[in-house]
């Protein structure tokens, strides 16, 4: 198991992507945090985002978070680097090169991998409401498996999407990477946020969870990814503020992640979104961070710390 975080700073709610003033990114405290939370774990993912475009809808979530992850890289931290497409127009051989570049840029961090599109599933501001979406995330993975192959780079290719898993979306997609390509993914990622949009009781977040997985596993399997590629969880987190108590944000974090790792589907990377509140002072759709927004701890880092050295302690 290889756990990760996203550790960006954006300028911006977190939901509705509307502008917030944000304290700004503090590249060093981040990286300390970092350090910290991987602990003796031998690889950790570090999350990144890019964007071909300005969205179909132009919102501030497009900047580039965080700003350099390469400066994040080392020690066993790999760079995730996810990239969006947010172009306003199709524009699918744009955004192949685009990806291509993205390869380049891990393997030249030290390797980890890309994943091509973020959540096509939702519409905008996110990437399924971008003109072309499917033939462009269908480009972008035909060129970062033949830019990967041609530099033997050690980045992994994946895709993903969010929430409950819809079979008519994951034929649409497969069909768009085509049968070849979908068999060759490295993995297939989920975004996947228990009880913040929709509230589980927390007695039957176990349970939720594993049906969540379970059915991610049915589905995509019947869509033509074959079982044994890997789950990732791309995105996942439990935010403070209002009547959401910062230990229970320690509890239910742990907790989902247990359910998944013990879910018996083929979950290999977990990462959390994320390291850092945006504004510690807002709404709780500003405060995903298991640190405050002046890197003081929550109780879920030190939560984090023991489940990453206790899973990964095991292997």
């Amino acid at each position: 198991m290889i756990f990760g975080i996203w550790p960006g700073v954006a300028a911006a709610d977190l939901v509705s992507l509307q502008p917030l003033d944000c304290p700004p990114e503090d590249t060093a405290k981040t990286l300390t945090a970092l350090r910290q939370l991987q602990g003796t774990a031998r690889e950790f993912y570090v999350r990144a985002y890019r964007h071909f475009g300005e969205g179909a809808r132009p919102h501030p979530g497009t900047m580039p978070a965080p700003l350099r992850p390469e400066l994040y890289a080392g020690q066993g931290r790999m760079i995730d680097l996810v990239a969006c497409y947010q172009s306003a127009v199709p524009d699918p051989g744009g955004f192949a090169s685009f990806v291509r570049q993205a390869v380049r840029d891990v393997a030249a961090w030290g390797g980890g991998k890309v994943q091509v599109g973020e959540e096509l599933n939702v519409p905008a501001p996110l990437d399924g409401g971008s003109p072309g979406c499917f033939e462009a995330i269908g480009a972008g993975v035909a060129a970062a498996l033949e830019e990967r192959d041609r530099h033997d780079a050690p980045v992994l290719i994946g895709v993903n999407a969010a929430g409950l898993p819809d079979p008519a979306f994951w034929s649409q997609l497969t069909s768009a990477i085509g049968p070849h390509n979908a068999r060759r993914l490295d993995y297939v990622g989920l975004d996947a946020f228990p009880d913040v949009f929709q509230p589980i009781p927390h007695r039957k977040l176990t349970a939720a969870v594993t049906f969540l997985l379970r059915r991610f596993r049915t589905v995509t399997t019947g869509a033509g990814i074959p079982e044994a590629t890997p789950i990732h969880i791309t995105e996942t987190g439990w935010p403070t503020g209002d009547r959401r108590t910062e230990s229970t944000q320690a509890q239910v974090l742990a907790t989902v992640a247990d359910a998944a790792i013990a879910s018996g589907t083929g979950v290999r990377a977990y990462e959390w979104f994320g390291l850092r509140d945006g504004l510690t002072t807002a709404t709780w759709t500003a405060r995903f961070g298991i640190l405050r927004d002046n890197h003081a701890p929550k109780p879920a880092f030190a939560t984090l710390q023991h489940l990453i050295t206790s899973h990964t302690a095991r292997t």
